[in-house]
């Protein structure tokens, strides 16, 4: 039978267990994985509005890293994109060499790197989005100095593409004054400014040093199966 000296002993013992240790600090919390939603999008385009705003709906969502990339094939009909890039269209001729699509257009939305054809039907879309398998989130370590580093690891039978995306995060209006969107207030969500290839992953550990964003945007870290090949991790940094 237990004294009241050791029911008082057993509950003192109770009470002074130490906490578990936090959680390393230095990796970024974040989901544990993500869907990527890429839009080819142009300010000349007459259904991009429209494709810009479900951008937007998916890019509520925790889960979901969404990114608008301007490109300039509307140009021709009298406005010049503002947010265009060579680069950029280069991006989306890497998925349609890689995928269903005879040519570029827009609205064009990618899900997850996959080669798909989708023209711009939000319920297609939408359900794409729904059906697709996120992506793993990216180990992202913070040193005591402030930087960023991405960890991966894993085998690989042919280099992986690594890229540090950054881009004006939320909502942006812009006036289109010619073209086919004349007189159109037109609203942009989530606008990639910069793109940046930041090595090429051939497998097993490695470590990579991440640039510093634009003290005025956010950036994402895509890792990716070769030009115009599925996502296989990323992540937003902080």
């Amino acid at each position: 039978m237990l004294t009241w000296f050791s029911v008082l002993a057993l509950l003192f013992q109770a009470h002074s267990t130490p906490p578990a240790p936090a959680a390393d600090a230095s990796v970024r919390a974040a989901p544990d994985a993500v869907i990527v939603v890429e839009l080819f999008t142009s300010q000349g385009c007459p259904l991009c509005p429209a494709a810009n705003q479900l951008l937007a709906d998916f890019g509520a969502r925790e889960d979901v890293i969404a990114l608008a990339w301007g490109v300039n094939y509307w140009d021709a009909y009298g406005w010049a994109d503002q947010f265009a890039m060579p680069e950029f269209a280069d991006r989306q001729k890497a998925y349609v060499e890689a995928g269903e699509a005879m040519r570029v257009y827009t609205p064009h939305f990618v899900i997850n790197g996959a080669p798909e054809q989708l023209r711009f039907d939000p319920a297609r879309i939408t359900t794409a989005l729904e059906d697709s398998a996120p992506r793993p989130t990216a180990h992202i370590r913070e040193s005591e100095d402030g930087a960023y580093s991405l960890s991966l690891e894993g085998a690989r039978a042919a280099p992986a593409e690594i890229w540090l995306v950054q881009y004006t995060p939320g909502i942006e209006e812009r006036q289109i004054e010619s073209g086919r969107n004349a007189g159109l207030r037109m609203t942009h969500f989530n606008m990639v400014r910069s793109v940046e290839k930041l090595a090429d992953w051939t497998g097993g550990d490695a470590a990579y040093v991440l640039p510093e964003p634009a003290d005025d945007l956010d950036a994402v870290v895509l890792v990716q199966d070769g030009p115009g090949g599925r996502i296989l991790t990323a992540a937003r940094l902080p």
